[in-house]
């Protein structure tokens, strides 16, 4: 139990005694009132949506969540106002006593049902702190496995909510994580790096006015593999190696359920890694290496902690997806997406995609078995493919 669970245990409460206060049909006309308000809220957002796109990610997320609440807020007075005027003929009824009665229990069950939206929407939302409070909350983990998932309202709001253009890579809150395993010291971890230093890129792309970076590795002679996230959208894409100028890179497959796309590069002249040919398990150490924020090159000590199947969506937010992960032990942040997972044997044991929400030294990789199987038809290609809209 975290200080959310308390506030939202006193929040229940603070319900339920105002609830046997006022009575049920108030409570009633306001539940009500605040579904239509969700229902008003989420109609306009896309009219406001290109007002909300010039504001930073904090900033957005805010205003976005505070006019929901308005909305919301407006359409619960309403209602209530309703209920008070039917409550009001009932005075002196033997139905009254009834009313208060189950009050109590109609506020509660409101205040769950406030608790399990707003901790949805929390809980998908770029301030990490709060995110983190609510990703953690036993109460909102237990309306998330009885009610609809609440992030799932998050997806109708889209990039409104993210800081990243990433939907969540969970349908519903994210699984705490596996309990810790000893990662490599710093040295070691370096030390394993070192032979892949030279086949890892930092990739840019030009998508919709935005720039996204990210990172990438070499797979075969100037083939690079990167996340699709990172290049969605990109007119234009391009690669540098550590100290080296950048090179035009071409998406020559591209998939935004995997995640994954692959790039060719004329000329890198890369040393290619492998990708390991089976799955690294709980237990297994390694590096992460990337250019957290588009910066330099930066290496992480890792150590796979879990492995599962997850239940996700695209990269649009569009289309659930079925997908193996690895759960990491290691410091994943932005601009790290698309860089190798290395293994103490030098091969290829994961493709970074994501960073946890609920601990910062937790992230997720995709499995070496399924990049493989999807990027190895499409070597030799030099065509370009369509990377889709932007995510931003």
């Amino acid at each position: 139990m975290n200080l959310f669970d308390v506030l939202i245990l006193v929040l229940v409460a603070a319900a339920i005694l105002i609830g046997i206060g006022t009575g049920a049909l108030p409570q009633l006309g306001g539940l009500v009132g605040a579904f239509a308000g969700g229902a008003l809220s989420i109609w306009i957002l896309p009219f406001v949506e290109p007002l909300a796109a010039t504001l930073n990610a904090t900033t957005r997320a805010i205003v976005v969540l505070a006019g929901i609440l308005i909305v919301v807020g407006i359409g619960e007075a309403i209602g209530s106002a309703v209920g008070r005027v039917v409550a009001y003929r009932l005075r002196g009824s033997p139905l009254r006593t009834v009313d208060r009665a189950v009050g109590g229990i109609v506020g509660g069950a409101q205040a769950l049902l406030v608790i399990w939206l707003i901790g949805g929407l929390l809980a998908a939302g770029p301030i990490r702190s709060l995110a983190t409070q609510a990703q953690t909350s036993l109460i909102v983990r237990g309306l998330d496995r009885v009610l609809p998932a609440p992030t799932e309202i998050a997806v109708q709001l889209g990039g409104l909510l993210s800081d990243t253009g990433i939907p969540n890579l969970f349908v519903g809150l994210e699984p705490l994580p596996a309990p810790p395993v000893d990662r490599p010291g710093d040295p070691a971890a370096e030390a394993i790096a070192r032979r892949a230093e030279d086949s890892t890129v930092k990739v840019s792309a030009i998508t919709c006015q935005f720039t996204s970076s990210g990172t990438g590795f070499a797979v075969d002679r100037d083939y690079v593999v990167t996340n699709a996230h990172v290049v969605a959208g990109a007119g234009t894409i391009r690669v540098a190696l550590q100290g080296s100028g950048p090179l035009d890179a071409v998406a020559v497959y591209d998939d935004p359920e995997l995640d994954i796309a692959l790039l060719w590069v004329r000329g890198l002249g890369a040393p290619p890694l492998r990708l390991a040919s089976t799955d690294p398990t709980r237990g297994a150490i390694g590096a992460t290496i990337g250019f957290p924020h588009g910066g330099s090159m930066s290496v992480s000590a890792a150590a796979v902690t879990a492995s599962y199947l997850a239940q996700g969506r695209d990269i649009y937010g569009e289309r659930r997806v079925s997908r193996t992960i690895l759960e990491l032990r290691a410091e994943i942040d932005q601009g790290d997406s698309g860089g190798p997972l290395i293994l103490a044997d030098g091969t290829v044991g994961g493709v970074v995609f994501a960073e946890a929400r609920t601990d910062d030294s937790v992230g997720y990789a995709l499995t070496p078995t399924a990049v493989a199987r999807a990027v190895e038809p499409s070597l030799g290609r030099t065509g370009p493919v369509d990377t889709g809209s932007c995510i931003r």
